[in-house]
């Protein structure tokens, strides 16, 4: 084979030899370097190992470090351990491997959510409704004070505006930077100037009929503990699903205020844009009291403890609901 590549003649014939001559003695202090055994046999895996001696090396007494390479090659039919020897897992009927169970067939084993809560879970739900129904008893008071005083002749825009801002350093502060009488105070300052933008509404509401309010505050509280229940008997996590389509909603909400803000009364576009805000509004909020209830027991299982933070999710639920609620039991009045 080298003469084919030097070709003919006396010289590239000195040259066949002086090389078979350097590739034998390579060879033979390879095989002086390699242990013969089963180490240096292939592996099963189609890898073969390369070995460096480890006797002391002439620069010095220190010893060489043993080192083993793996040069992958082709897998043969001739290697030690057959592929056919090789046992794979038993496939299910769904096709994924019987240790590792399927989405499904996990969310079937699962119960409901309020069978899967833990005492720490039940704990923390507990601090989170004690906390809204106090958020919710100062928006009732603020509400009779700023209809009792002239506080109540204030514009909403002006506390609704004020409220965004107790809201975002509720948002922005976390229980284990800062204090929490101030995040108290901060979600105090919120449900109070939440309650203050409501005295317009319900001023007006109760010039309509005094039994309006009661009636409103009955069908939110009855609307809050439904979907509050639908949450905690359906599959662990099957409300969060809910989260994109609501944000959606909530998009569409927006865009529609913001263009009823500029439609006038007179136009054939206004009553449109009015009932997808009450309607929608009262849909989107109602099924986010469920989303938030399986949201919080999440994010307190993967370490979010902030009973203040779920607290104001709740809150503005309610809010908004018994919003939408007494302004259709105030048409309705009217009719």
């Amino acid at each position: 084979r080298l003469r084919r590549v030097l070709g003919p003649g006396p010289a590239a014939h000195t040259r066949t030899l002086s090389m078979s001559f350097m590739f034998g003695v390579r060879a033979a202090r390879l095989s002086l370097r390699c242990p013969t055994g089963p180490a240096s046999r292939p592996s099963s895996m189609g890898h073969s190992l390369r070995c460096y001696s480890s006797r002391p090396s002439r620069f010095g007494n220190k010893k060489r470090t043993q080192v083993l390479e793996q040069e992958p090659e082709a897998a043969r039919g001739g290697d030690w351990v057959s592929q056919s020897q090789v046992k794979e897992a038993p496939p299910t009927a769904a096709g994924a491997p019987a240790t590792f169970p399927s989405y499904e067939q996990r969310q079937q084993q699962a119960g409901s959510q309020y069978e899967s809560l833990s005492d720490g879970v039940v704990a923390h739900m507990r601090r989170v409704y004690a906390t809204l129904a106090t958020g919710i008893g100062i928006s009732a008071a603020a509400s009779v004070t700023a209809m009792a005083t002239p506080l109540g002749l204030v514009h909403p825009l002006i506390p609704g505006l004020g409220a965004m801002v107790p809201l975002l350093g509720l948002m922005y502060t976390s229980k284990h930077t800062h204090s929490q009488t101030l995040r108290a105070g901060l979600f105090a300052a919120f449900t109070g100037l939440s309650g203050w933008a409501m005295a317009p509404l319900l001023l007006v509401a109760l010039k309509v009929s005094p039994a309006i309010v009661p009636q409103a505050l009955a069908i939110t509280t009855g609307l809050f503990g439904t979907m509050t229940a639908l949450s905690l008997f359906a599959k662990p996590g099957s409300m969060l699903r809910l989260g994109v389509p609501l944000g959606a909603g909530m998009l569409m909400l927006l865009g529609c205020g913001v263009a009823g803000m500029f439609v006038p009364v007179t136009s054939a576009w206004y009553p449109l844009l009015h009932s997808i805000n009450l309607y929608g509004g009262l849909g989107i909020f109602t099924l986010y009291i469920a989303y938030d209830t399986q949201n919080m027991i999440n994010e307190y299982e993967m370490g979010e403890d902030d009973h203040l933070k779920h607290a104001v999710d709740l809150f503005i639920n309610f809010k908004v609901i018994f919003q939408r609620v007494l302004l259709l039991l105030m048409g309705r009045s009217d009719d």
